[in-house]
């Protein structure tokens, strides 16, 4: 099997957008709760300025923003397909104070309804593993077409790198990977991804790379931060 491709056994009956809005409620209980570990070390790596214009990519169910809400003085700004993400994050976001802080956009990470050179940031955590390998690269252009020349980009996935116990681990979430059950509407479908690969190959300048892990069990994930350069 080829994780590089993402089966058809990941789609169920509603849909792949669909099964965000089916789970969107229960979303942060199935997955969120693994991607705090890393999502709090991006926050860390990525270094925000408070007055820094920021795109999360794909924000979800609003964990990320509102922690990235409260590292900046300016609008930080969202994108996600799917109408049940986007009600249950604005719900968040209202209960921490932060709704009036955010700007939300329903739309295609694949075509964003935004400006060419808009943010000096942009962050995409577990959005790329979940795409088709075709798919990943019109994801990473069209975030370097939305950063400002000089702009940085931090993204996140689960990754093939890691030796010792996160190979391990990595290589039993791969024979696995087909049997994950759906869990309230949802069925796991992230998988590892040759990530610094594939966002030096759209043009980034890669300036930070880590090697982290996931909450509870040490699947790999591998964070990067990058550039675009002035010219591009």
């Amino acid at each position: 099997m080829l994780f590089e491709d993402v089966q058809d056994v990941i789609y169920p009956k509603s849909g792949y957008k669909g099964k965000y809005d089916v789970s969107s409620r229960y979303y942060h209980l199935i997955m969120g709760v693994f991607e705090i570990r890393p999502n709090t070390e991006v926050l860390e790596i990525a270094d925000i300025r408070e007055d820094e214009k920021v795109l999360d990519l794909a924000f979800g169910t609003g964990w990320l923003l509102n922690k990235i809400v409260e590292r900046t003085n300016t609008v930080v700004y969202g994108i996600d397909f799917s109408e049940g993400m986007c009600k249950v994050s604005m719900e968040n976001l209202e209960r921490n104070g932060n709704l009036d802080r955010t700007q939300l956009i329903l739309g295609d990470v694949l075509s964003m309804p935004i400006k060419d050179n808009s943010f000096d940031v942009v962050i995409g955590s577990f959005i790329l593993d979940l795409l088709p390998k075709n798919q990943i690269k019109v994801a990473l252009e069209e975030a370097k077409r939305v950063l400002k020349p000089g702009g940085r980009a931090i993204f996140v996935s689960m990754t093939k790198k890691g030796e010792g116990l996160l190979r391990s681990w990595r290589l039993i979430y791969e024979m696995m990977y087909p049997l994950w059950p759906t869990i309230l509407g949802y069925r796991p479908s992230s998988r590892p991804i040759r990530l610094s690969e594939e966002v030096a190959n759209a043009g980034f300048r890669i300036t930070k790379s880590k090697i982290t892990r996931t909450n509870f069990f040490p699947f790999p994930v591998e964070i990067i931060v990058c550039k675009k350069e002035a010219d591009s």
